[in-house]
C-alpha cells in the first residue's frame, strides 16, 4: 500500500498507538506515519517487576493485584493469589446495565480507578517497548496519538469514564490526543481491508461478529465503493450482549465444582490448573467433529482414581458431549444475535466475519455455518484475535492523514438511539390538543407554548461524522432577573426500543448536560429585545452542533458564531 500514497513530511511524523482494552485480555499495537504499512502488535509482556519480556502472547490478561509497594498486572499476577486481592472483570463495572446478575463487583471497588491503574501499567510497558524498538531519542521527540477501543453496546457514560481513566493514567497518555473507536468498527476496518478485492462488489453486505472474552458486538456494513479506497456504510444499528468466551469458562468452573466438590484434595489450586487447560487448549480445540464420544483430558493432579467420575491417573476424562452441554447455551445466544443482526439489516447479508478471541473458535464457526445455511458464508480472517487492535491502528493512521492513509472509510453510520432535548414550541391545537393542560404563556412572543421532545437524531437514521447535525434554539430571560451567565442544554436518549415520543416520560434517560460559560461576554453584546408583555429580555439565538462518531457523540454550542468546543458535557 505504501506506493499508493504520497509520503508524509518529516514534520507530520507521529506514532499511532492502539489499545484494545478488553474484559479478560488487552492488546496494544502501533505504527509510524512514516512507515504506515508496518503495524506492530506488542507480543512480549512482563512476568515480574524485573523481567519485562518474560511472556510471549498476542494479548495480556486484564488483571490487577495491588501489593504493598506496587501493582502487579497481567501475567505478573500470581495464579494462586488470594481471591480478594485480585481484580478481574472490572471493565464491566463501568456499565452496570451490562454486568452479569451474578456479578457483585463495583460495590467495594472503584472500577474507574482500577482501569486507570491498569492503563497506567500498559502505558509503562508501551514506552519500554517503543524505546527498545525505536530508540530513546525518536520516542522522546515524536508525538504519540492514541486510539482506545470500547464495546459498541456500552453506554455513553461508560465510554466517557473509560476515556477519563485513560487521560488520568498519565505517562505517555499525558496531554495526548485519545480517540475512542467501537470494537466492531475497528475489526471491520482491518478485516475488510484484508479481504480478496477481486471477490468484493459494490452492494455486498457483511456482518462483523466481534466475539471477545466478555462482550459480543455485531454490526453490518455494505460496500459502497471499491476504488480508490474501500468505502463502507453501516447497514443497520449494531447489537450485542454479554456472552463472550469467559462465560464458557464460568460454566466450566461451575461444572467442575459440582462434579468434584466431594473429592478429597480438590481445592482452588487444582481448579486453577484445570481452568488453565480449558482456556488454552480444550476450549480452542473443541469441534463438532469431536462429537459424540471423543475424550478430553483435564489435569486434576492429586485426586484419586474414580471411574464413575472419569478420574484416571491425575486427569479428568471428559466426553465431547459433556463439553457440548457447556458450550451450547453461550453458542445459541451468539447464533441468535447473528440472526437478529441479519434480520435487521436493510440489505441481504453475504457473509459473517468472525473476529476476536472467541471468534477464532472452530466450534462457533461450525455451529454458525450449520445454523445460517449455505447462502451465507461464515469466515474467520487471519489474526482474528488482533483484528480490533490492528483496525484501530489503521483508524488512527487515517485520522492523522485522511487523504494519504485511509484504507477503509466508514462513510455513514446508523444511529443506535434517539438523541434529543426538550423544546418549547408554539402550541398548535391541531397537533397538541391533548397537551392543552400543560401549555404555558410565553411573555416574550405573546403566545402559548408547549414543552415537547425535539429529536435531532433518531434511531435508525443515517449519520456521518463528516456532516454535523444542527439544532437551532434560543434562550431568553428577563433583564430584570439578571444576565445570562451560561448556556445549558440537557440531552436525552430513549431507554427502550420504540419510536421517538413527543413527551418526556420515565423511559427517557438524561444522557448529559452540555454547558458553555458566557460570563466573559460583555453585557452590551448580549442581544436584548422588548417582549410582548412590555418587559425587556435577553434573547440568545443559539445552535447545538452534534457529531456522531464511531464510539461517541461530540457536542458544540454556538452563539454569535463563537464555537464553544470545550463545553462541559457531564454524562449521567
Amino acid at each position: 500500500m505504501e506506493n499508493t500514497f504520497e509520503r508524509l513530511s518529516i514534520s507530520d511524523r507521529k506514532i499511532i498507538v492502539a489499545i484494545d482494552f478488553g474484559t479478560t485480555y488487552s492488546g496494544m499495537a502501533w505504527a509510524e506515519t512514516q512507515r504506515h504499512d508496518r503495524r506492530t502488535a506488542i507480543t512480549t509482556w512482563p512476568i515480574s517487576q524485573t523481567i519485562r519480556d518474560g511472556k510471549t502472547s498476542e494479548k495480556v490478561p486484564t488483571k490487577l493485584r495491588h501489593t504493598i509497594n506496587d501493582i502487579q498486572w497481567g501475567f505478573q499476577v500470581p495464579p494462586q493469589a488470594p481471591a480478594e486481592e485480585v481484580f478481574e472483570w472490572f471493565k464491566l463495572d463501568l456499565d452496570p446495565s451490562l454486568r452479569p446478575s451474578t456479578e457483585n463487583r463495583g460495590t467495594r471497588y472503584d472500577a474507574q480507578k482500577l482501569i486507570t491503574d491498569y492503563l497506567s501499567k500498559l502505558g509503562e510497558h508501551l514506552l519500554y517497548t517503543l524505546r527498545l524498538k525505536l530508540g530513546e531519542a525518536l520516542v522522546r521527540n515524536t508525538p504519540l496519538d492514541f486510539i482506545l477501543t470500547v464495546p459498541a453496546i456500552w453506554s455513553d457514560l461508560a465510554k466517557s469514564k473509560t476515556l477519563e481513566a485513560c487521560q488520568r493514567a498519565g505517562g505517555p497518555f499525558q496531554n495526548r490526543p485519545i480517540t475512542l473507536i467501537s470494537e466492531p468498527e475497528a475489526a471491520a476496518i482491518y478485516t475488510l481491508h484484508g479481504l480478496d478485492p477481486h471477490g468484493l462488489e459494490v452492494g455486498d453486505s457483511f456482518v462483523i461478529c466481534d466475539a471477545g472474552g466478555g462482550t459480543v458486538d455485531l454490526i453490518s456494513y455494505t460496500i459502497t465503493n471499491l476504488k480508490p479506497i474501500l468505502e463502507i456504510k453501516e447497514a443497520s444499528p449494531g447489537s450485542g450482549a454479554l456472552c463472550g468466551s469467559s462465560f464458557l469458562n464460568r460454566r466450566f468452573e461451575t461444572f467442575l465444582r459440582s462434579k468434584l466438590r466431594n473429592e478429597e484434595g480438590f481445592d482452588d489450586e487444582i481448579l486453577a490448573e484445570a481452568m488453565e487447560r480449558f482456556e488454552e487448549q480444550t476450549k480452542r480445540h473443541f469441534t463438532m467433529a469431536a462429537l459424540p464420544n471423543d475424550t478430553f483430558r483435564i489435569p486434576v493432579p492429586g485426586l484419586a482414581n474414580n471411574k464413575a467420575l472419569g478420574i484416571q491417573r491425575g486427569s479428568l476424562l471428559l466426553k465431547a458431549q459433556e463439553l457440548q452441554t457447556i458450550f451450547e447455551p453461550v453458542i445459541l445466544q451468539i447464533i441468535q444475535l447473528v440472526r437478529d443482526q441479519i434480520t435487521s439489516s436493510k440489505t441481504p447479508i453475504r457473509a459473517v466475519l468472525l473476529v476476536g478471541g472467541f471468534g477464532g473458535s472452530t466450534y462457533l464457526r461450525e455451529r454458525l455455518r450449520n445454523s445460517l445455511g449455505p447462502n451465507i458464508q461464515v469466515m474467520q480472517p487471519p489474526n482474528a484475535w488482533l483484528a480490533v487492535v490492528n483496525g484501530a491502528v489503521m483508524k488512527g493512521l487515517s485520522l492523522s492523514a485522511p487523504a494519504q492513509l485511509t484504507h477503509v472509510k466508514v462513510e455513514q453510520r446508523v444511529a443506535r438511539r434517539h438523541y434529543g432535548t426538550e423544546f418549547g414550541v408554539l402550541y398548535d391545537p391541531s397537533k397538541h390538543s391533548a397537551l392543552e393542560s400543560i401549555r404555558w404563556w410565553d411573555g416574550l412572543d405573546g403566545i402559548y407554548r408547549v414543552t415537547v421532545m425535539n429529536w435531532f437524531i433518531q434511531k435508525g437514521e443515517t449519520v456521518s461524522e463528516n456532516e454535523a447535525i444542527y439544532h437551532g434554539y434560543y434562550v431568553w430571560k428577563r433583564v430584570s432577573a439578571g444576565r445570562i451567565q451560561k448556556l445549558s442544554l440537557d440531552i436525552f436518549v430513549d431507554g427502550i426500543d420504540r419510536p421517538a415520543t413527543m413527551l418526556r416520560d420515565e423511559n427517557l434517560k438524561l444522557l448529559c448536560k452540555v454547558e458553555a460559560d458566557l460570563s466573559h461576554i460583555p453585557d452590551d453584546q448580549l442581544t436584548q429585545r422588548k417582549g410582548a408583555d412590555g418587559n425587556v429580555y435577553y434573547v440568545l439565538d443559539c445552535k447545538l452542533e452534534a457529531v456522531y462518531h464511531s464510539a461517541s457523540t461530540s457536542w458544540t454550542l454556538i452563539y454569535k458564531g463563537q464555537r464553544y468546543n470545550t463545553v462541559k458535557a457531564e454524562y449521567v
